[in-house]
């Protein structure tokens, strides 16, 4: 250990963020009121945060979030931390040092097991394999730079996206932006057909409300709706951290797929971000090398592959933190499939 390190477990959220600013990009997923957001969304939930000071000042942060029950914390989830500082010269060091930290603050809570999700750029896999963590799986996110300007672009996207989306505007597809909440429980019964027609998970609308609620001011979060013929026929829910623009999730009905309403609307969020002085749009998950041909895994990785923008991979590193009692977690999860079976 560094003596010159400190832990401070309940930082202040003007400390954090004004820490948080340093990154030009953004971390939603770190951000203080995503934090907030899970808690005020799950009743189980509690949020983990550490931060490490050196002398005073604020140089590595560490965000998660798990469940508690039967006095136990389940699944401690991280994602894209831990944050040091770029001008700290001993980087891998300090993220030993918050991962220790971190550690230190499981077994005071005990929590039973930590995943940590990291950027691949970040080249920490030594550190976590270090201190027993195993790296069980890879990612890829999906992000458009906006860098260089809406023009530009147009011209680099593929031309059938082009002519789609210009299909889309003769056909008449309206795209509303918009922080009404009758739009937001719109939007979440376009993300349910969508569930129900694909059979993936996604958050509760208890979630979406959360953030709704929690990001404040109200250019932090909003939903992009898709109106064709006077109806909604897909929508999407964005948040913005730093220079970035997140779309959380998004859903759409088949009636309206003809006159391709996701790829107008998509487009306006970008046009948007543009036009707003955002750089990055982050349009969530993609498979790469791509799925089998014909499923529906393999239309969306095609669909965003035309947006030519970048894959950037997600390492993910798992480790049990209390070997013990890793029958409770399992307990637990065992109960919620059943319960899950039961209502379906």
């Amino acid at each position: 250990m560094i003596s010159a390190y400190s832990v401070d477990e309940n930082p202040s959220a003007d400390l954090w963020e004004s820490f948080l600013s340093t990154f030009s990009e953004g971390n939603l997923e770190h951000s203080f009121d995503y934090g907030e957001v899970a808690k005020a969304a799950f009743p189980h939930t509690r949020t983990a945060r550490i931060a490490i000071t050196e002398d005073g000042r604020l140089v590595g942060i560490v965000q998660g979030t798990y469940s508690r029950y039967f006095g136990f914390g389940m699944d401690l989830g991280v994602m894209r931390g831990p944050l040091v500082d770029p001008r700290n010269g001993k980087s891998l060091q300090l993220v030993e040092y918050i991962l220790k930290a971190l550690g230190e603050y499981a077994k005071k809570n005990r929590i039973i097991h930590a995943r940590i999700l990291v950027p691949e750029k970040w080249q920490l896999q030594k550190v976590f394999h270090k201190l027993g963590y195993a790296s069980t799986n890879k990612l890829n996110e999906y992000v458009v730079n906006l860098e260089n300007g809406i023009d530009t672009l147009w011209k680099n996207i593929a031309h059938n996206k082009r002519r789609n989306i210009s299909k889309a505007l003769k056909e008449g597809v309206q795209i509303v932006q918009s922080r009404n909440h009758e739009d937001l429980l719109t939007f979440y019964s376009l993300l349910e057909a969508a569930k129900e027609r694909g059979g993936f998970s996604t958050y509760p609308l208890s979630w979406f409300e959360a953030v709704w609620k929690i990001l404040k001011p109200e250019e932090l979060s909003k939903v992009f709706l898709s109106r064709w013929k006077g109806k909604s026929v897909s929508g999407v829910f964005v948040a913005v951290h730093g220079k970035t623009v997140y779309a959380l999730a998004a859903g759409s009905i088949s009636e309206g797929w003809k006159v391709r309403p996701n790829d107008i609307m998509h487009w306006k969020i970008m046009e948007w971000a543009c036009q707003s002085g955002y750089s990055k749009y982050h349009m969530g998950l993609v498979s790469e090398p791509p799925p089998s041909e014909g499923s529906n895994a393999w239309g969306i990785w095609r669909w965003k592959k035309e947006w030519n923008g970048n894959l950037e991979g997600i390492i993910i590193f798992d480790k049990v933190l209390a070997p013990r009692y890793k029958l409770v977690l399992q307990t637990k999860k065992l109960i919620e499939r059943s319960y899950s079976s039961f209502r379906h």
